[in-house]
């Protein structure tokens, strides 16, 4: 084994990967969010002790499940930005425009298209199971609802 894996190797036996990041995750979406709406006042002391709290009752709750999926979920979506990155990069050598094709429509449906099957993937990391009558109905929808979009906008 080479120093980089058994470093990774102990991080998870200390529970890195397991609970720490899971609940800074929690902490800091909490923290951030909380700050950001003013739901509990500007108190930054109470958000903080209230977004620790949370953290700790969600990690409880969730536990392995929930650092499985954030690690599935994240590994993931690293892996498609990456590519996505790939792709810009050749774009942009061969002279398209990255500000008009980031303006499209076309790219928001597929920033949410790929958000969608990166989430699905992570949920199937953590053995849930989607049945192959939803996945179609889901298609079904999916096409209908662009082709009805397609009509109205001509």
């Amino acid at each position: 084994m080479n120093p980089f894996q058994i470093f990774v190797s102990n991080l998870n036996q200390l529970g890195f990967f397991g609970f720490l990041l899971p609940w800074v995750f929690v902490f800091v979406v909490t923290f951030g969010l909380l700050v950001k709406t003013k739901v509990l006042g500007e108190d930054l002391k109470l958000i903080a002790v209230f977004s620790i709290v949370t953290g700790f009752f969600v990690m409880g709750f969730g536990g392995p499940w929930l650092a499985n999926f954030f690690i599935n979920l994240f590994g993931i979506a690293a892996v498609i930005i990456a590519g996505i990155l790939v792709i810009v990069l050749f774009m942009a050598m061969s002279g398209i425009s990255i500000d008009a094709l980031a303006k499209s429509q076309a790219t928001l449906a597929a920033a949410i298209g790929i958000g969608i099957i990166v989430f699905i993937m992570a949920l199937g990391a953590i053995n849930v199971v989607i049945s192959p009558t939803v996945i179609a109905i889901v298609l079904m929808l999916v096409i209908m609802i662009a082709a009805f979009a397609f009509i109205i906008k001509s």
